[in-house]
């Protein structure tokens, strides 16, 4: 049997298209190992698409009302620092977490931690 080039490249393109809004779907996540300052406390961080998940909570110096009060919001990047918080300032430098993923400099107010990517 013989396909035409327009039928063939027809099929290509639905099969492209297929396959990008398939993906459109996938969630990617990094998830981080963390210790803070001299004692030495472990928490867990997790990059999730535009959202940064902290655990234990309570290790942020803020106290927000939603339900999820560990998940902070992506305020944008400048250099190599990317910014988050649970509502973004206009100044995007003045966020209250300060991440550094080349090398894993995560600064939560003013505390510092060290993360390395699992």
């Amino acid at each position: 049997m013989h396909f035409p080039v327009r039928r063939i490249a027809r099929i290509g393109l639905l099969a492209s298209l297929l396959g990008g809004l398939a993906a459109c779907d996938k969630n990617d996540y990094t998830t981080w190992n963390c210790i803070l300052g001299v004692d030495g406390a472990k928490v867990t961080m997790v990059l999730s698409r535009s959202l940064m998940t902290l655990d234990p909570p309570q290790v942020l110096a803020i106290n927000p009302s939603s339900k999820n009060e560990s998940d902070l919001r992506f305020c944008g990047s400048l250099g190599h620092d990317s910014f988050f918080d649970v509502r973004c300032p206009a100044d995007t430098q003045a966020a209250i977490v300060r991440f550094t993923p080349g090398s894993g400099a995560l600064r939560l107010g003013t505390q510092i931690m060290q993360c390395t990517v699992l």
